[in-house]
């Protein structure tokens, strides 16, 4: 039996938003669009084998510096890469300083968003306080931002993401891709991304679990590495997972895009 017309706003009066669900068709799209291809580099692990820990295309060479936005009390990746010699550009309003025993190039209080004011300042403005003289391929993102990676990523000129060769990024609240009006910028922020970019790896982060959307099966969270398009021919899809992959949460059940989401195109 179907609600009566006014049962959305009824529930609405009560603290409750009840909106139907977009077609899965839309979000397998995605998945589709996100499918990892090979490039010219072999991947390799940056930081510790679980959290904090990502795969990056071997091209690190001339790398100027690494932003870093979202900070833990620990930096095993940042740590990686100063053996590379390449310096973090670090950023969290939420801590004081950055973990110890990580020598950072900067250190900037404040999250990172889609606007400068306040408490945040956007990636832009970022880049161009601590690099102002970076061109494009010279920069890596690695960014965990609790959510605010859409916003983040969708007020950024392409201009300022064209100067990161590699960007590492974390994407959550995939259980809010179901609603319409967030699945609009989710769309938006990937069609962006794959206009300079193309996915080499994607890891699905164990520690929230998965969540079933009308019989599409995802994680909550997953990662994506991302490499500049003007590097690296596109190739056939990545095996997946791959060897150097490793659950992010040890002591819960481990994930892989076999058990859900499997994104998958043709050639």
């Amino acid at each position: 039996m179907q609600p009566p017309s006014h049962f959305r706003y009824d529930m609405m009066s009560q603290g409750i938003f009840v909106d139907p669900m977009v077609a899965t068709s839309r979000i397998k799209a995605i998945a589709e669009r996100l499918t990892p291809r090979r490039s010219n580099f072999d991947l390799i692990r940056l930081g510790a084998p679980a959290d904090g820990g990502y795969l990056v295309p071997a091209d690190l060479e001339n790398l100027k510096a690494c932003f870093s936005p979202g900070v833990d009390t620990f930096a095993t990746f940042e740590t990686d890469l100063l053996a590379h010699g390449i310096g973090s550009h670090l950023a969290d309003y939420s801590v004081d300083k950055v973990p110890d025993g990580l020598a950072a190039l900067s250190f900037t209080k404040k999250f990172i968003g889609a606007n400068t004011s306040g408490d945040h300042i956007s990636l832009h403005d970022w880049v161009n306080q601590y690099e102002p003289d970076s061109r494009d391929n010279e920069l890596l993102l690695q960014m965990d931002v609790e959510g605010a990676e859409y916003e983040t990523l969708l007020a950024c000129p392409s201009s300022t993401l064209n100067k990161f060769r590699i960007m590492v990024i974390e994407f959550h609240a995939v259980e809010s891709w179901g609603h319409g009006d967030f699945l609009n910028i989710v769309e938006a922020t990937f069609i962006k991304l794959l206009n300079t970019h193309f996915v080499v790896h994607s890891h699905p982060n164990n520690a929230m679990g998965l969540v079933d959307m009308n019989g599409f099966v995802a994680p909550r969270i997953f990662e994506l590495t991302l490499l500049s398009r003007n590097r690296s021919a596109l190739g056939g899809i990545a095996p997946t997972p791959h060897p150097l992959d490793f659950p992010n949460v040890r002591n819960m059940p481990n994930l892989n895009w076999l058990q859900c989401w499997v994104p998958r195109v043709s050639g």
